[in-house]
């Protein structure tokens, strides 16, 4: 198919006006001579033409300048609107050709994006957000080489395509090019999340992308490390992941998701005073799942928001069953593990009162466990929440306390009921962690907190904790998680030989 070509028809137009010029000045000797009917032939024959040449001149003028913009219009479709800097359907496009160019330079696929930078825009406005992208964009094209490329996918995603001459030349290029990222801004630090995959025999993009996304994925929240180096075992990761993805929804229609409880005890006279619902899978295929090969899956694709809300509807009918079936399980305190992601959530009280008043549950037979991480993350709006739910009758526990960076101040302002311990500071014989221990449940009796201590194993633990004051004890050396039927069992068992 022949295309358009405007030079041609320019170059035409002015050979045909050239023609009936020369028409004209041959025939204007003898015009005057002519007949009236010849000079109205001449006369119509040029201004025909000439009315042809400029029709031709300005459709062609007119045809020019669309060319013009549908060649700006190809251009913009390859350049990011906000930063200026190639968009993802240029990069694959260049990559794709570069790569197969030269198949002799090992090249590196990187993928990353800036941590929380959804706070950035909710703390600091939009107009910063685009700014830190914008900033970006400009370090990379300072940083990179020739037959190097880079581009913004969304949002705050970039993908860079970079050689690879070894692995300690290529790490300091990417740990400068991350230095002068992070320290773009005087206001705060920015947090990236970079995964790395080196190209070998397969050069398709979706391949290298995905495989450097899986590097990135290793790794997203995690403060220590900031990039990661794709290997097989992510990808086999990345497998089992899909499986579970896949079959999570319909294992939730399913009931497949059960409830098992781990007692709780006094330590001063030993008696089960309640338990911890915690959640197992029962795979039909696999067996029964403990929770850390699902659960921080579910943290990080939110569905751990339905399983916490669905344990709890879960021990409100329990609790409901005991009421009706057995009075000596109706004292029970059932604690329900809650993730950080319902933080979001500011309906979340009126939620759980609304589940406990479907089943006639009293709201303070059941007590709302958050991790500590969870409460200093969100400190405001989780005071917040903490208010409301005690207001409603729960009782409040902070899990784990210890295992992050207190702030003990925070602390002195949260609406808490009790305070569990965590058990890395008393499952070693270690004299710098049971004084630790014992400033913890001096601090929480001043502050009127019940302490639990999880995880207790030994004789030796349970002495100590019983000596300096803990107030509950579980773990292994009390019993394991049970299932329902079990935990119902064993309680009437001890209620017995008591």
């Amino acid at each position: 198919m022949k295309t358009y070509n405007e030079k041609k028809l320019l170059i035409l137009s002015f050979a045909l006006f050239f023609l009936v010029m020369m028409v004209f000045i041959v025939h204007s000797v003898s015009f005057f001579q002519l007949s009236d009917q010849a000079i109205f032939g001449i006369l119509f024959y040029s201004f025909s033409f000439i009315g042809i040449f400029f029709i031709s001149l300005t459709s062609n003028y007119f045809v020019f300048k669309l060319k013009k913009e549908i060649l700006k219009l190809k251009r913009m479709q390859d350049v990011d609107f906000l930063t200026g800097c190639p968009n993802w359907i240029k990069f694959k496009r260049d990559v794709e050709t570069l790569v197969k160019k030269d198949q002799t330079q090992p090249y590196a696929m990187i993928i990353f994006d800036v941590d929380k930078f959804k706070a950035i825009n909710d703390l600091y406005g939009d107009q910063t957000g685009n700014e830190v992208l914008t900033a970006i964009a400009r370090i990379l094209e300072e940083h990179l080489e020739t037959n190097e490329l880079f581009s913004r996918i969304a949002t705050d995603n970039f993908s860079v395509l970079m050689k690879y001459k070894g692995y300690g030349q290529f790490s300091q290029r990417v740990e400068k090019l991350i230095h002068e990222i992070s320290g773009y801004s005087p206001k705060f630090i920015i947090g990236i999340s970079m995964g790395i995959y080196l190209i070998e025999e397969d050069r398709d993009i979706h391949t290298l992308s995905d495989r450097a996304n899986m590097a990135k994925r290793s790794i997203k929240d995690n403060s220590q490390v900031s990039y990661a180096f794709y290997d097989d075992g992510m990808r086999h990761s990345m497998m089992i992941e899909n499986a579970i993805e896949n079959r999570m929804e319909m294992a939730l229609r399913n009931r497949e998701f059960e409830v098992y409880l781990q007692p709780k005890y006094l330590f001063s006279d030993e008696h089960i005073i309640g338990a911890e619902a915690l959640v197992r899978w029962n795979d039909p295929k696999r067996g029964i799942l403990p929770p850390n090969d699902f659960i921080p899956l579910f943290e990080k694709n939110g569905f751990v928001k339905k399983i916490d809300t669905y344990m709890f509807e879960e021990v409100c009918k329990l609790l409901q069953k005991w009421k009706k079936e057995m009075d000596q399980l109706t004292n029970m305190i059932i604690s329900v593990n809650f993730s950080r992601l319902h933080l979001e959530n500011t309906l979340l009280p009126e939620e759980l009162l609304a589940i406990a008043n479907r089943y006639h549950i009293d709201p303070k037979m059941i007590e709302i466990e958050l991790t500590e991480g969870t409460v200093f993350d969100n400190e405001n709006q989780m005071v917040a929440i903490m208010n409301h739910l005690k207001a409603s009758g729960f009782h409040i526990s902070i899990d784990d306390f210890g295992r992050a960076y207190s702030s003990l101040n925070t602390l002195k302002n949260l609406p808490a009921d009790i305070l569990k311990l965590d058990k890395a500071f008393f499952t070693e014989d270690n004299a710098r962690g049971k004084k630790i221990i014992t400033s913890m449940l001096n601090m929480a009796k001043d502050l009127d907190l019940i302490t639990v201590a999880e995880g207790v194993e030994t004789q030796e633990q349970v002495d100590f904790l019983k000596e300096k004051g803990c107030d509950i004890a579980q773990g292994f050396f009390y019993a394991k998680p049970m299932n329902v039927i079990e935990f119902e069992d064993f309680v009437n068992k001890k209620l017995k030989s008591a």
